[in-house]
């Protein structure tokens, strides 16, 4: 029945056929297989770098927390601290991430940042809040992964435009890397670093900017205005300084001298001398060498002055090789070159106190300088520095007249010479006679009183006081005018006409020397006045009379009527 029922029925019989492709269940494994491959391929791709940062201290340094920063944005993170193997130092292990493998060269420098207080200001506060950082500055080479951290932030280095300069000193004194750098008192650049030269000179890197760049001329000179500058004298005190920032921190500044060409521009890579003092850059020119025997009273800030007006400053005093003489070097100031001859003589000037001169009292607070004669030979820049000012040679219009004495005493030249006490000329020359037995001195009658000096007129030594005493008369006491008792001088007068005459001879001895003088004095008549014509003619170039000791009570009475001449 079963058989009939089936062989009845309309079923075809069904076909079997065999599926080709993956299966939909493998679709979810192969998905997750191609996932991981993509993280497997990403990590290896963006895997950080390990890199080595040998540090002296590791002080501030923490695992997991302290990164690296490069402008501003976390390049790397330290994953260990390990003490190397010479211990010491720390390696710190860095990784830093794949963008930063460009940066990773030899010329890379890296340095810890943690607040600083210093001359050059407050820096890394930053870190207060988020903690010390290790700072890069990339730089030139090959790859690498070793590194060793620098124990202080390099110098800075600008990337704005601008003109990139070196200054070359003696000594840093107190500049800084970020002192700044001046120009008629505004802030036109700043030093980048401070480092010591091949000649172990100070070498100075500065960085002008560029709108200030085309200030700044090849023959401009530097100057340090880290200070106060204090100058004083009878005249007054000055105190310079640039702005407050210099004062605390350091700094610079620089000027183009007005007296000399203008010059081109200044260029990437110039060097330039740096001044200690803007003074010291304005005698900036024509080296001299002073030798003289003593160097008492000269420094390296000793002035050279030519009528009141410095011309220049010794730069160096030394001794010569074979230590006998003071060699002295000198600058002198471009426009006073010209005075630099054969034939110049320098001298230096000193105070001078004492009761019959008192000079160059200005020297008390300024100090000594040295001054100069000028020449009129060939140019020449060594030079023989004078014990003592040179004899100045005045042209006389006045007259002349020899006085001569048996001694010098207190006389020497530019003594003045009175009458009444009022200054009517002055000495000149004092000098021995021929045969060694007087004194002769001479001496410039102005032209105005020379009809007061006659041919019988009286001299006598105006330096001294005169005393007499008496049992019964008591003390008498005579001396010129008190400048004539402190300076010594000549004192003279002059005899009136009288009726009566009486020729005498007037002997002056001492020491074996006698000087005679015989003349006809007319002496005065009780019955004539006082006051009368003048004896004797007028006196001539080149007559000479007696220089006595000290006058006659008689001498000091005369008052003969003579006018002056116009």
């Amino acid at each position: 029945m079963t058989d009939d029922l089936i062989s009845g029925s309309n079923i075809d019989e069904p076909e079997i056929k065999s599926r080709r492709g993956i299966s939909p269940v493998w679709i979810l494994p192969l998905v997750a297989l191609i996932i991981a491959g993509w993280l497997i391929y990403k990590s290896v791709v963006d895997a950080g770098i390990p890199v080595v940062i040998t540090f002296a201290t590791a002080q501030g340094i923490e695992k997991g927390k302290t990164r690296v920063m490069f402008r501003g944005t976390p390049v790397g993170l330290v994953e260990d601290l390990v003490i190397n193997e010479d211990f010491k130092g720390v390696d710190v292990r860095v990784k830093f991430v794949k963008s930063a493998q460009r940066l990773l060269t030899q010329g890379t420098r890296f340095w810890m940042v943690e607040p600083r207080i210093s001359a050059e200001g407050i820096t890394g506060l930053e870190t207060i809040l988020r903690g010390n950082y290790i700072a890069m500055r990339p730089g030139e080479g090959k790859e690498t992964r070793q590194f060793t951290a620098l124990s202080e932030p390099p110098p800075m280095t600008s990337t704005e435009p601008g003109l990139q300069i070196q200054l070359t000193a003696s000594n840093q004194g107190s500049l800084t890397t970020g002192s700044m750098v001046y120009f008629r008192g505004i802030e036109v650049g700043r030093i980048e670093r401070c480092a010591l030269g091949k000649n172990n000179d100070v070498v100075i890197d500065v960085f002008i900017k560029k709108e200030h760049a085309p200030l700044l001329r090849k023959n401009s000179r530097f100057y340090t205005v880290s200070g106060i500058t204090l100058e004083g004298g009878l005249s007054g005190f000055k105190i310079q300084t640039e702005a407050l920032s210099a004062l605390l921190k350091g700094g610079v500044a620089f000027f183009t001298p007005k007296d000399v060409p203008k010059g081109q521009n200044a260029r990437n890579g110039d060097t330039f001398r740096l001044f200690e003092s803007k003074d010291a850059a304005l005698q900036e020119g024509s080296m001299i060498t002073l030798v003289c025997e003593d160097g008492m009273g000269i420094s390296g800030q000793t002035l050279i002055k030519y009528r009141g007006l410095e011309i220049g400053r010794v730069t160096g005093v030394s001794l010569d090789r074979d230590m006998i003489h003071v060699v002295i070097r000198a600058s002198i100031q471009r426009k006073f070159q010209s005075l630099m001859r054969d034939g110049t003589e320098f001298w230096l000037v000193k105070p001078k106190l004492g009761l019959a001169q008192t000079k160059n009292l200005e020297t008390l607070i300024t100090g000594t300088y040295l001054t100069l004669k000028p020449g009129t030979g060939k140019p020449k820049d060594t030079f023989t520095v004078m014990a003592k000012a040179p004899e100045t040679i005045e042209v006389r219009t006045g007259l002349q007249i020899t006085l001569e004495a048996e001694r010098l005493g207190s006389i020497k030249p530019n003594d003045p010479v009175y009458y009444r006490q009022i200054k009517v000329g002055k000495v000149t020359r004092c000098r021995l006679s021929e045969n060694a037995t007087s004194v002769l001195v001479n001496v410039d009658i102005e032209s105005r009183y020379a009809p007061l000096v006659r041919s019988d007129s009286k001299f006598w030594m105006a330096s001294g006081i005169n005393m007499r005493f008496g049992l019964f008369s008591g003390a008498e006491v005579k001396t010129e005018s008190l400048e004539a008792l402190l300076e010594g001088g000549i004192a003279f007068a002059t005899p009136s006409q009288h009726s009566e005459t009486e020729a005498y001879s007037s002997n002056i001895k001492g020491r074996g020397v006698e000087l005679n003088e015989s003349v006809t004095e007319k002496r005065p008549s009780p019955k004539s006045p006082q006051a009368s014509s003048p004896s004797g003619r007028p006196a001539r170039k080149g007559d000479k009379f007696v220089l006595h000791d000290k006058p006659e009570d008689a001498w000091l009475k005369w008052r003969p009527i003579i006018m002056l001449a116009k």
